[in-house]
């Protein structure tokens, strides 16, 4: 991984993806005016079996053990220290949407070098 930019950059549009799927196929949030993805009732259908699958072949390692964190209104990241994800709830929603977040609103990358 040269270029953590090309990585990342690739991650979301295939986030994107996966939202348009979710939207295109039902998962979508009732009460709002606008389509939004409802990535709390997609990780509720994946059921506990995609967490233990997702454990059990050692893919998601880091981002179940180290999950990222929120950067919060004092610009100070929380929890201080992270407790690891123990659910596909939280993995999809604290540990995928979150690193999806963090990337497109700028908060992962500064002070690296784009190329």
């Amino acid at each position: 991984m040269d270029n953590p930019y090309v990585v990342a950059g690739a991650f979301a549009g295939q986030f994107g993806d996966a939202e348009y799927a979710l939207k295109r196929s039902g998962w979508m949030r009732l009460n709002k005016e606008t389509a939004e993805a409802d990535w709390d009732a997609f990780a509720r259908d994946l059921g506990p079996e995609f967490f233990s699958a997702v454990v059990d072949t050692g893919i998601a390692k880091t981002l179940i053990g180290e999950p990222p964190r929120r950067l919060m209104n004092d610009l100070v990241w929380a929890p201080e220290t992270p407790v690891p994800l123990a659910n596909v709830h939280e993995l999809i929603v604290q540990g995928v949407c979150r690193v999806r977040n963090s990337y497109l609103h700028g908060e992962k990358f500064r002070g690296h070098v784009r190329q």
